[in-house]
């Protein structure tokens, strides 16, 4: 009898074992989609994860539509300030809970700061742009525009962003073959009211929300062969109302993307990817004073359409009390674009994903 518990208890533990490994082994870093994609995988019934996700972009040169113009041709066209360069950080939590084998659910809210350096075009203030009731060059950004200092100075904000609440919903359930379709909304918890020392609301790109109730639709696939991973994901943000309560709206928006990764040891995979994305200019206008003296501030000179490259590296811990921890770095930049009439363009961004599923 002794013998054969024993015998028994050696096969359960080589069991064990062997399920161990076998675990082990099915954690792969190309089974996420690089650092910059979001809502690409759900997750088995009870499992939660916890992620952290940190996106920072920076703009320089100005663009009118596909080409670059300087300080010159802004007061040709009648701007008397222009920004000169800035930078956009976002940090997000990425919270996700799956009460079945197909649905998986997200809670994901947003911090964020946004850096301005502003300089003036040289044409003096005199343009036709100005600020409502108030000459564009007094009191820009609460700064004299007769002082010095107004020649070239910085601003920034920083506070909460929109929450977005997700379901995701897996029709194939199959790490080969994976058809993922998301249904989601933003939250108005962002605000757009930020002002500026003279009581002037910032440039609109430069509220942390929306200020609108936005759905947030998407159909991502992906596949795995081997060492291979790719996808394909196609989302839209779609402002459900006319405007907010500064009486303004952001224009819709709609992207599609395509990666492909290889795994090149067990605990890292590199990716390559592309995304297309066009979205419309700010409809509506701010509903109290604003300025009008630099292309920031005029709802025409919002969205476009774009091409971006980037990429990445995804890394996992396959073994241990970590395994299942996972962290992707993405770099990308902008190979072609069309915008909105006058805009700081994208030089390039950093998106970053650290994640944990138990």
């Amino acid at each position: 009898m002794r013998s054969a518990v024993t015998q028994w208890t050696a096969a359960a533990l080589a069991l064990a074992s062997t399920a161990a490994v076998a675990h082990e082994s099915a954690i792969k870093p190309e089974s996420h989609a690089p650092a910059g994609v979001m809502v690409d995988h759900t997750h088995a019934k009870g499992e939660v994860m916890t992620g952290y996700r940190y996106i920072r972009t920076s703009y320089s040169d100005t663009f009118y539509g596909s080409e670059t113009v300087n300080a010159a041709d802004l007061a040709a066209a009648g701007y008397s300030m222009m920004a000169t360069g800035m930078t956009m950080e976002m940090i997000m939590l990425d919270i996700m809970y799956a009460p079945t084998d197909n649905l998986t659910l997200m809670l994901m809210p947003m911090y964020m700061r946004m850096d301005m350096d502003m300089g003036m075009t040289g044409m003096g203030g005199h343009g036709h742009h100005t600020m409502d009731g108030m000459d564009g060059m007094d009191g820009m950004d609460g700064m004299d525009g007769h002082d010095a200092h107004s020649m070239h100075h910085s601003h920034g904000i920083s506070d909460w962003g929109d929450t977005n609440v997700s379901a995701l919903y897996n029709w194939t359930n199959n790490p080969a073959h994976q058809f993922i379709t998301t249904l989601g909304i933003n939250m108005p918890t962002g605000k757009v009211d930020l002002k500026n020392p003279d009581g002037t609301f910032v440039h609109y790109g430069m509220q942390p929300g929306s200020g609108t109730w936005d759905l947030t639709p998407s159909i991502t696939y992906t596949g795995m062969v081997g060492h291979f991973n790719w996808g394909l994901q196609g989302s839209a943000v779609i402002r459900l109302e006319d405007e907010n309560d500064s009486g303004y709206a952001l224009g819709d928006k709609y992207a599609a993307t395509a990666w492909g990764a290889v795994r090149l040891l067990d605990w890292m995979s590199v990716s390559a990817r592309l995304e297309w994305s066009d979205q419309d200019a700010i409809s509506g206008h701010y509903n109290g004073p604003h300025n009008h003296s630099s292309p920031a501030d005029i709802q025409a000179n919002y969205g476009g359409e774009f091409l971006d490259a980037g990429i990445g590296i995804n890394t996992v811990v396959t073994g241990g009390q970590f395994a299942g921890v996972r962290l992707g770095v993405e770099w990308v930049t902008r190979i072609d674009e069309d915008y909105n009439g006058y805009q700081l363009g994208l030089d390039d961004g950093v998106n970053v994903s650290l994640s944990y599923a138990f």
